[in-house]
């Protein structure tokens, strides 16, 4: 691509995402279960119906919604992801894109400063609403992964498994649900377990899945007690000195033989790529104290100086992509 026509591309990145970021906010996507006018949209959501039909044309051309014969429709299979209540609902991962649009439009201040913009967990300010929906989107979003990566890794070979920092517990739950004989504990600290404890419930695990309340950095995970330890989306958020010790402390929770799984954003060694880890590796740097996205074969020499053996890294088409595996020697 010629170099203006790409300048170009890059700089109308964000104009996208304003709309979808928009029509999420106002519900619009509600709206749109069946044909509907421009002009019906607006009345029920109280727009300036002009504004809004510019909106839902703008919805259209990026191949969310349909138009024809001068209405708007959400197609089916988009609905799961997009309006109140989907099986596979985007609008908290969506809102969380949101709430980050005025952390990015301080990336010069970062860049001059090396000094985080805005700590994530002042962002979600200590509001359990925010932090609920934070953990609702996190759920959201990993659902596609882990079956992914359960179709790349013998996660049935296990009996009993740790997910480190689980959040909703999403993968121990699914991964449950694939494999009756498995069995999961979901290590977090309280607030969270007491929206993965919803998700247990609601997956009718309870009988298989059960929650650790305490902090990795600060209490011991176990010694030698499970044959499956799972780090979704939690190394990004430390320095490398952290990320080294947090990963030395899990393989200690293994079993001799037991595999340990590290899902999460990480570079190719020259960190210039992929492009979604080079942009999270900015994002997290501008919300945290040293968080970025580690280059792979530094969490691979975490996992061999932790005893690990039998590595292997493989990438899958889910957010983030980079998973690292091995077995405990």
């Amino acid at each position: 691509m010629e170099t203006d026509k790409l300048i170009g591309k890059i700089l109308q990145g964000y104009q996208p995402a304003c709309v979808v970021i928009t029509a999420n906010e106002l519900k619009i996507f509600d709206e749109l279960k069946q044909p509907v006018t421009a002009k019906q949209v607006a009345e029920n959501r109280n727009l300036d119906p002009e504004a809004c039909e510019r909106l839902l044309n703008a919805l259209t051309s990026l191949e969310i919604v349909t138009k024809e014969n001068n209405t708007y429709h959400l197609p089916q299979d988009s609905q799961e992801f997009l309006v109140t209540g989907g099986s596979h609902s985007l609008q908290q991962w969506i809102q969380l894109s949101a709430d980050l649009y005025p952390v990015w439009g301080q990336l010069s201040a970062f860049i001059k400063s090396g000094i985080l913009i805005k700590s994530i967990m002042d962002m979600l300010g200590g509001d359990p609403h925010k932090m609920r929906a934070f953990t609702d989107a996190m759920h959201d979003k990993a659902l596609k992964a882990t079956w992914m990566i359960a179709r790349e890794i013998p996660v049935g070979d296990a009996k009993n498994m740790l997910d480190v920092g689980g959040g909703p517990g999403t993968y121990a739950l699914e991964w449950c649900k694939l494999h009756t004989h498995l069995k999961a504990t979901v290590f977090d600290i309280p607030p969270v377990l007491e929206v993965a404890k919803n998700y247990i419930e609601k997956y009718q695990l309870e009988e298989r899945v059960s929650t650790k309340p305490g902090d990795f950095h600060k209490d011991d995970l176990g010694d030698s007690q499970y044959d499956l330890v799972l780090m979704a989306n939690i190394l990004h958020m430390y320095d490398a000195d952290m990320g080294n010790a947090v990963v030395s402390k899990a393989v200690k929770a293994l079993q001799p033989g037991g595999r340990i799984v590290l899902h999460g954003f990480c570079t190719d060694e020259d960190q210039t790529g992929p492009l979604d880890d080079t942009l999270f590796s900015l994002n997290i740097g501008m919300l945290t104290e040293g968080g970025r996205a580690h280059p792979v074969n530094e969490k691979i020499n975490w996992l061999k100086g932790s005893g690990v053996s039998d590595i292997r890294y493989f990438r899958v088409e889910a957010t983030p992509t980079g998973v690292i595996t091995g077995i405990r020697s």
